[in-house]
């Protein structure tokens, strides 16, 4: 009887044993220089859209590869080939240098050992060498491909104007800031904040037009810092740890506050990587698509908008939270989506049950369709994305089919001229045609 129970037990597993089919991940590039010129400012050193990823990022997003690859290639359940492989994976990055920086860095942790080449032998070597004379094999570099086994894996970008999900790119972005910054609870804030004001004011010695007085502005030195701390540059002598560590507690509010205040902003800056995670889900499981790894290299506002569509934080909880007002939230994410930050999204499927889907931020499983519940039926989680749907060119002022601009594509003065040329030609043939009527009246 005993064995019995024990084989039915085992058959149960076996039957009810779940397998992960596809894995979407999102993460926002490391450690960069600051964005904003407000402290202690090199001229030299890029800066806003144009902020390199350092060192400290690269070395960031690398081991987050090597994580990866832990998770997903040599794991117990691996789901991914040991080496590269172009029908598994799907890499895509916002075409901002330090997000494709971050891709290229994140992927040699995930595939640190490149191809090699055919081992040629005498006039065979040649071909291994460009046609241009003088060219040689560099010395020590063996059958490798590259040095050291470096692997390149192509990444895939949009123009940035175009790319909705990665960059959340909206023209109509900076009039949704503008009107967020008039709210009651935005004044009601930074009213709360008027302490924090003072104190960083006569810490930093501002005076006159550079004293703070708004948390949008004071989250904008805070990042200056974090960069300057991650990247072993000064900081400043007299701001105190408690200060900054208050700063630290009000900035991702902030940036809430400023950028997705109210429900109809989350849903419409999460609309476009939400689809994609269904589009690339519904196609692995229908067998229109062979990738099992999506991977996209984004930003702190796309991690912050997904974080604020799937329930995990909000403006109004965060907000509520740093007001006091004695509200309990089981979850309400107050933490700044920091350098290397990254959301991934499982697809498992069990014999029985069928497909069901699991999410993780910063490696850890956080709750999904409800409250307490780590994992969510594929069907229902589905449906909850597309009830969350929004027309996402229309909201934004988007044109139809919008591609590349003309005045970008061709000059002005190269479309005024075809258009001459045109009606020249037009004006000739008039001429021809009434010129052969005369002759034909005369006959």
């Amino acid at each position: 009887m005993k064995q019995i129970l024990i084989f039915v037990i085992s058959l149960y597993q076996v039957l009810c044993q779940d397998k992960l089919l596809a894995v979407q991940a999102i993460w926002r590039h490391g450690a960069r220089n600051p964005y904003y010129c407000n402290y202690e400012c090199d001229p030299n050193v890029a800066k806003g859209d144009a902020a390199l990823l350092t060192p400290t990022g690269m070395r960031q997003q690398y081991v987050l590869g090597k994580w990866l690859r832990q998770r997903y290639i040599t794991g117990t359940t691996p789901l991914l080939s040991t080496i590269f492989n172009e029908n598994e994976i799907y890499i895509e990055s916002s075409d901002v240098n330090r997000t494709l920086q971050s891709a290229y860095s994140n992927l040699q942790g995930m595939y640190p050992d490149g191809p090699t080449v055919p081992h040629f032998v005498d006039e065979n070597v040649s071909l291994l060498l460009p046609p241009n004379k003088g060219s040689v094999t560099p010395p020590g570099i063996g059958d490798e491909a590259l040095p050291k086994k470096i692997q390149l894996i192509p990444i895939h970008t949009k123009q940035r104007e175009m790319d909705y999900a990665v960059a959340i790119a909206c023209p109509k972005g900076t009039e949704m800031v503008a009107s967020n910054k008039k709210t009651a609870l935005y004044k009601e804030v930074n009213d709360a904040t008027a302490q924090l004001y003072k104190d960083f004011n006569e810490q930093l010695k501002l005076t006159g037009d550079k004293q703070v007085n708004d948390f949008v502005v004071l989250s904008n030195y805070r990042d200056t810092f974090i960069c300057n701390r991650y990247n072993g540059e000064k900081m400043p002598e007299d701001l105190k740890t408690e200060t900054l560590k208050k700063i630290d507690d009000i900035s991702n509010l902030a940036f809430s506050l400023e950028k997705f205040q109210t429900p109809e902003q989350v849903k419409l800056f999460s609309t476009p990587y939400f689809k994609q995670v269904i589009d690339h889900f519904d196609s692995f499981l229908n067998g229109s698509s062979h990738f099992k790894y999506y991977g996209s290299s984004s930003h702190d506002s796309t991690l912050l908008a997904l974080l604020s569509g799937l329930n995990l934080t909000s403006a109004q909880c965060q907000a509520e939270i740093y007001l006091n007002k004695n509200i309990t939230y089981k979850n309400c994410i107050t933490q700044y989506v920091e350098f290397a930050s990254n959301i991934i999204f499982e697809l498992y499927n069990n014999s029985i049950t069928g497909p069901y889907v699991k999410v993780l931020y910063n490696g850890e499983y956080m709750p999904l369709c409800s409250v307490e519940a780590k994992t969510c039926k594929y069907s229902t989680l589905r449906s909850v994305f597309m009830a969350q749907q929004v027309d996402y060119k229309k909201e934004c002022g988007i044109a139809g089919d919008k591609g590349i601009p003309i005045e970008e594509e061709t000059p002005g003065w190269a479309i005024a001229f075809f258009i001459i040329v045109i009606l020249l030609l037009l004006g000739g043939l008039a001429m021809v045609i009434i010129i052969k009527r005369k002759v034909a009246d005369s006959e």
